[in-house]
C-alpha cells in the first residue's frame, strides 16, 4: 500500500496523518485482542484504536488502519510490532509529515526516511557544524537526484518474480521452490538496483509460510541483504544435502547416452545453482566449474564438447565415459 492510499484511507475514516499506523502482512485469524496486545507493547503509540481492515490482494493477508493518542512524526517508530512467539510480526508503516513553514532540511530527511534512509545515510545533516552544513546538503541532493535518475529505467526493465508460498502440493498459478529459486537468483545478479529494492520485490513475490519466514528473519536481522533472505528460504524448502555433497554430486554428473549437450548443460546448471544457494560456491567460480565439468563429462564423440576440450587449456583430467 503505497502512499496516496494511506492517506485517502485516513481521510474516508477522518483520521489525521500523523496520528496513523497501518500494518501488512496481517493474517485474518488474528483477533482485535492480540493485535490489541501486541500494539501496547509500543509505548510510541499511546492509546490505540483498531479503525479498519482491508484486504492485500497480493499476499491474501490484510492491511490494519490504527489510531494513535500521540503524534507519530514526533516518536521513534519501530519497522515491526508482534507478539514473540505467538504472532507478527507485523510490518509497520507510517506517513512522512511536513508542517507548514518547515525547512528545507526538515523536508529533505522526511523524505529520505519515506524512502527508507536513515540519518547515517546523510552524514552530518542532522544538527551539523556550519563548515559542513554545505557539503552534506550537496551530497544528500546529489544521492537523490542519481536516484531519481535512475529509477525509471530500473522500473522499464523490471520483470516481475512469479509467486511462491511453499505450499505442497504447489497451487495453481505458483512456481515449485527449486524453480521460482533459480530465476530468482538470476535476476538478483541481472537487477542494476539497491539491495533495498532488490529485498522488497524478493517478498513481493512471497506468500505464507514462505512469506513468514522471510518476514522473521527481517524482525530478527533488520540489515539482512536479499541472499540472506534466499538463505532462510534455501533452509526451509531446499534439497537437504550439504553442499559438499551437492558439489560432489554436480562433478559426478555425466552426460547419457543419446542425450544433447544442451540438456546435460541444463542439468549441470540447475545442480550447480542448487550449490551456490546453499553456499558452496562462489558466483565468480560458477563458470570455471561448468566449463570444466563439461570436459570432463560430456561424451568422447560429441563434436561441440570436442570443440571446447580442444580449446581449454587447463583441462587434465582423464574422461570418465568408457
Amino acid at each position: 500500500m503505497d502512499v496516496d492510499e494511506i492517506e485517502a484511507w485516513c481521510k474516508r475514516k477522518q483520521i489525521a496523518c500523523e496520528n496513523a499506523v497501518v500494518l501488512s502482512g496481517f493474517d485474518a485469524n488474528v483477533t482485535d485482542d492480540v493485535l490489541l496486545q501486541a500494539l501496547s507493547l509500543v509505548k510510541a503509540f499511546g492509546i490505540v484504536k483498531i479503525v479498519d481492515r482491508c484486504l492485500d490482494v497480493a499476499s491474501k493477508t490484510q492491511f490494519v488502519l490504527i489510531q494513535t493518542s500521540t503524534d507519530l512524526t514526533k516518536q521513534t517508530i519501530p519497522d515491526c510490532v508482534g507478539l514473540p512467539g505467538k504472532a507478527g510480526p507485523w510490518p509497520v508503516h507510517v506517513l512522512p509529515v511536513l508542517a507548514e513553514g518547515e525547512g528545507f532540511e526538515a523536508k529533505l530527511l522526511s523524505f529520505l526516511r519515506h524512502e527508507g534512509k536513515t540519518i547515517t545515510d546523510v552524514k552530518g545533516l542532522l544538527n551539523p557544524s556550519p563548515l559542513d552544513m554545505n557539503a552534506a546538503l550537496i551530497n544528500a541532493i546529489s544521492s537523490l537526484v542519481d536516484k531519481c535518475n535512475t529509477a525509471p529505467t530500473d522500473t522499464q526493465s523490471y520483470r516481475k518474480l512469479r509467486m511462491f508460498s511453499g505450499v505442497r502440493p504447489t497451487p495453481s498459478g505458483e512456481e515449485e521452490y527449486d524453480a521460482w529459486a533459480e530465476q530468482t537468483m538470476h535476476l538478483l545478479e541481472e537487477w542494476q538496483c539497491s539491495d533495498n529494492v532488490k529485498k522488497q520485490r524478493v517478498v513481493e513475490s512471497l506468500k505464507s509460510p514462505a512469506a513468514d519466514i522471510v518476514r522473521f528473519l527481517r524482525a530478527q536481522n533488520p540489515s539482512a541483504t536479499s541472499y540472506d533472505y534466499m538463505q532462510a528460504l534455501e533452509t526451509a524448502f531446499g534439497t537437504t544435502e550439504s553442499p559438499s555433497d551437492l558439489l560432489i554430486r554436480f562433478r559426478q554428473t555425466l552426460q547419457c547416452e543419446g542425450e544433447k549437450l544442451s540438456a546435460y548443460l541444463m542439468r549441470l546448471d540447475k545442480l550447480l545453482h542448487c550449490v551456490f544457494r546453499k553456499g558452496g560456491v562462489q558466483l565468480s567460480e560458477m563458470n570455471r566449474l561448468r566449463i570444466e565439468q563439461i570436459v570432463r563429462g560430456a561424451l568422447p564423440q560429441d563434436m561441440i564438447a570436442l570443440r571446447i576440450r580442444m580449446t581449454h587449456d587447463h583441462y587434465s583430467c582423464p574422461q570418465n565415459h568408457s
